[in-house]
């Protein structure tokens, strides 16, 4: 887990120095490092006034970095008992979370190259006696709808409403990602159609995830009852399942799927096309969390990190290292740029990576980096 600055200098040898536990052969390493380049005097006391004053730069309260922790610590307790004797590189300690903070913050006060800036607004399409709302990717955007129901809609989504709900149901049709705290109303269900099922709840918290170009459709319950309705192929007929608080729906629209670690670890039984499964009680901290402007990531390939990092930042990600795509990662990132996510992974895995216009190139340590 070094982070490598030059030569055998890491984060954990200048964390050393700072607190004067280091022995005198990496302290003198230190000190010659220090003596060959002005720019590294530079940015040792920047990073030393950064691990010093903490509080004053990480964005986090105290409350949400232990919340943040206490989420992580918990989830890969559980996924050790499944996975144990998976050789996989992770953040376990606090003293590491706060290296990954702080130098991650560090970074964005002395600057770096960002992508995926709040450049674009969501725009609001009318015809036909109904709104379209497209939200860039890179973007995200909250509505309160006629009827009180509040709607966060993360990046690359589609959301489609009528001007005016009628006397029977509140429709609205989903492309991507959102989450739903809906108002009451028991005479009128809150339906949420997306591709394949569709979402019904009278007055309840949750997050849909129907994204047309994926292979899978999620629904996260975060309190109250939701029912989810598909036609089954196999008997002619909807089927209707109930989903619990802390439970998540998730149904399969074809064979052989790209199914992310996150629903592996959630679920006990093997997935099955045009059907739709019932998780394992979850905690709801990582599906939810883009809504904070956060990005939660346990045990997590880089492979499917980057594509969660093309969406959120609008960017395209090309690994051309297979090894590096199979590095897992562990971490909490909040309203940071893409490149300094990038550098908060490089404490996990080793690698280099050039950015040209909205593509990045993530390349082993031996490429030449030619940014």
């Amino acid at each position: 887990m070094n982070m490598f600055l030059s030569g055998n200098i890491t984060i954990e040898l200048l964390v050393g120095y700072i607190e004067g536990s280091l022995n005198d052969p990496h302290r003198d390493e230190v000190h010659h490092w220090l003596e060959t380049d002005p720019a590294n005097w530079e940015f040792f006391n920047r990073f030393k006034e950064a691990w010093s004053n903490p509080q004053e730069l990480i964005e986090l309260s105290k409350e949400n970095q232990e919340k943040d922790w206490s989420f992580i610590s918990m989830t890969l307790h559980e996924s050790d008992k499944v996975k144990s004797g998976r050789n996989s590189k992770r953040l376990f300690s606090r003293w590491w979370i706060r290296v990954a903070a702080v130098f991650v913050m560090f970074l964005s006060i002395t600057g770096g190259y960002y992508l995926g800036r709040n450049t674009n607004r969501p725009l609001s399409l009318t015809g036909g006696g109904y709104h379209e709302i497209v939200v860039p990717a890179g973007e995200k955007s909250k509505l309160i709808l006629s009827d009180g129901t509040k709607v966060w809609i993360n990046a690359g989504s589609t959301l489609r409403l009528p001007n005016q709900f009628n006397y029977i149901s509140r429709d609205i049709w989903l492309d991507g990602e959102a989450y739903f705290e809906v108002t009451h109303d028991k005479v009128r269900p809150f339906l949420v159609h997306t591709s394949d099922l569709d979402i019904r709840a009278l007055g309840t918290k949750f997050n849909v995830k129907a994204y047309s170009d994926e292979d899978v459709i999620e629904a996260t319950l975060i309190e109250g009852l939701i029912s989810l309705e598909t036609w089954n192929i196999f008997n002619n007929r909807v089927d209707e399942v109930f989903v619990q608080p802390n439970h998540k729906a998730i149904f399969v629209k074809k064979k052989n799927p790209v199914i992310s670690d996150e629903i592996i670890r959630e679920i006990d039984e093997p997935l099955r096309p045009k059907r739709i499964t019932i998780s394992k009680p979850i905690q709801v901290e990582q599906t939810i969390s883009w809504r904070e402007g956060k990005l939660v990531f346990i045990d997590e390939t880089f492979e499917n990190i980057a594509s969660k990092l093309e969406r959120r930042f609008g960017v395209s990600i090309l690994i051309e290292n297979e090894q590096i795509k199979k590095v897992r990662y562990t971490g909490v990132l909040k309203n940071i740029s893409v490149e300094q996510a990038l550098k908060a992974i490089q404490f996990t895995a080793r690698f280099n990576y050039s950015i040209h216009d909205n593509t990045i190139i993530i390349t082993d340590e031996t490429t030449v980096d030619q940014k």
